[in-house]
């Protein structure tokens, strides 16, 4: 009996010792074989003149196969850009959000190698007459899709100058600045800022 109680008292200090030391009886966790690793990036507050011009955000999440297989992100941002002029690479200027976002996303698929793509286009209200905003989501392949997100489209400072804020951008590209308002796209630009009716603006 008396045995007993030692054994059982040994023990309990073993599963102390083995908890204090992560479970792993002090051993090293290994690192798993199975590893997901994404990247996303954002392109916000780009002015277009599709649909009769709208201001856009456009937001990118992928994943990797591995992390050697990495790459400059300002290469699909590049590739993005070549869509948001109404035409640019072949789309019309008046095609849904939906045609646009499916389009880029493909374009990404089809140059990067991924696992998993979520791209998602978000308009402005009122930038397109349209008093809501509202968003286009394409999802393909091992990757969890954007969720939704309301009022994304912070004011733009200085957006009644020519020189403009350099978080905004307006395409096609006025006069060579491709990061600066100039003043022939400041009275469309405020137009969008301040709508006459905005179901998000607190």
């Amino acid at each position: 009996m008396a045995l007993r109680v030692v054994f059982g008292i040994l023990l309990l200090v073993l599963v102390a010792q083995q908890a204090a030391a992560g479970g792993s009886g002090g051993k090293e966790r290994r690192w798993p074989k199975e590893l997901k690793e994404d990247f996303q990036f954002e392109l916000r507050n780009i002015y277009s003149n599709r649909q009769n011009g709208s201001r856009y955000n456009f937001l990118t999440k992928y994943r990797y196969p591995s992390s050697s297989e990495a790459f400059d992100f300002h290469e699909a941002e590049e590739l993005i850009l070549k869509f948001v002029p109404a035409g640019g690479m072949g789309i019309p200027g008046d095609a849904f959000t939906e045609v646009l976002s499916l389009a880029i996303a493909k374009a990404l698929w089809a140059k990067f190698n991924l696992v998993g793509l979520s791209f998602r286009i978000e308009v402005q209200g009122m930038s397109s007459d349209v008093r809501s905003h509202y968003a286009s989501t394409v999802t393909v392949g091992d990757i969890e899709p954007w969720v939704s997100l309301v009022n994304n489209f912070p004011g733009c400072d200085g957006m009644d100058t020519d020189e403009g804020n350099k978080a905004c951008r307006i395409y096609p590209i006025l006069n060579g600045k491709d990061r600066d308002l100039v003043a022939t796209a400041a009275k469309k630009a405020g137009k969008h800022d301040k709508p006459k009716y905005c179901d998000f603006c607190g």
